[in-house]
């Protein structure tokens, strides 16, 4: 059964079994966000009519062979985190970022909680505006208000039909409840999400009043890409793509490789540490996509060739 929104008001109708019945590396035939068509009686799900956008996720407890769509038919991603209190998580905002380019979907970062650590706030602002991604440092605490951002956040919203993604305890319902007046979306202690319950637990398309629409995610642990190729996910980390043509080897993956240009700016500093390192766990995952129990070749062994002198 899903909720289907037809001429402004919402219903509850069923899927076609014919949906179920084509094998796809999709978790579910239908995402929040997808657009619809009845069939003749107008009370069941006849066709999932083609995206636009997604944003997707390797399944949990899937293994790699299928893929859980989070959000369709989308215009923007949120990758929000905690600056502190949940601790802020880089590699599962960095997949988030991947997973958004990947799609070619516009994509910001939203930092909550920046009155508790302002100093980490800045920290992490740097590093994603360095590489070009929107940041925005938010607070949402009585007195301690960031207006401004807020507010920034706000426009956005009602510009777009957006995807907040991020742990639990990010703040996610707690920032849409301060720049939506409101929406009262329920907030949850922290006490819970240590215990592993989430406060949101299910996925919904909220249309905002004065435009836009918002899809406010369940809390995730994690943010594995689904089947990114090795060569490909460089593509993925602009900072490390526009170094590419600088290393030695065509085929390099900027692991252990001589020569290697992305390495060589990590040691510099000129990658944030975190960022080389969510690369390098997410190409970990890659491997073990490609070659289950085996580990990857070096360089030599992978077919790269020197790039010819200039």
């Amino acid at each position: 059964m899903c909720h289907v929104e037809i001429d402004g008001a919402r219903r509850q109708v069923p899927l076609l079994g014919k949906l179920f019945e084509t094998a796809t590396h999709e978790k579910r035939p239908l995402a929040v966000g997808d657009m619809i068509e009845l069939d003749a009686t107008g009370n069941a799900i006849d066709v999932v009519l083609p995206r636009t956008s997604q944003l997707h996720r390797r399944s949990a407890g899937e293994g790699s062979t299928r893929a859980q769509v989070m959000a369709a038919n989308i215009t923007l991603v949120l990758a929000v985190g905690s600056v502190t209190q949940p601790p802020f998580q880089s590699e599962l905002v960095d997949g988030v970022l991947a997973a958004a380019r990947r799609e070619d979907i516009p994509a910001a970062v939203v930092l909550t909680k920046a009155d508790l650590d302002p100093a980490a706030a800045e920290r992490w602002r740097a590093v994603y505006q360095g590489i070009g991604i929107p940041t925005y440092v938010t607070s949402t605490t009585p007195g301690a208000e960031s207006k401004e951002s807020l507010a920034a956040v706000g426009e956005l919203l009602h510009h777009n039909r957006s995807v907040l993604c991020g742990i639990s305890g990010a703040g996610k319902s707690s920032l849409l409840n301060a720049v939506i007046p409101g929406s009262a979306l329920r907030v949850g202690s922290l006490n819970h999400i240590r215990q592993g319950r989430h406060t949101t637990t299910h996925t919904e398309l909220v249309p905002l009043a004065g435009g836009g629409h918002v899809l406010d995610t369940p809390g995730v642990r994690n943010f594995h890409l689904f089947h990114v190729g090795e060569q490909e996910l460089q593509f993925l980390f602009p900072e490390i793509a526009a170094l590419l043509p600088q290393c030695e080897y065509r085929s390099c993956l900027h692991d252990d490789e001589q020569d290697c240009a992305v390495r060589a700016a990590a040691r510099r500093g000129d990658i944030a540490p975190s960022r080389y390192s969510s690369y390098l766990r997410m190409l970990a995952h890659a491997r073990q996509e490609a070659r289950p129990g085996t580990k990857a070749a070096p360089p030599s062994q992978r077919g790269g060739r020197r790039r010819p002198p200039t």
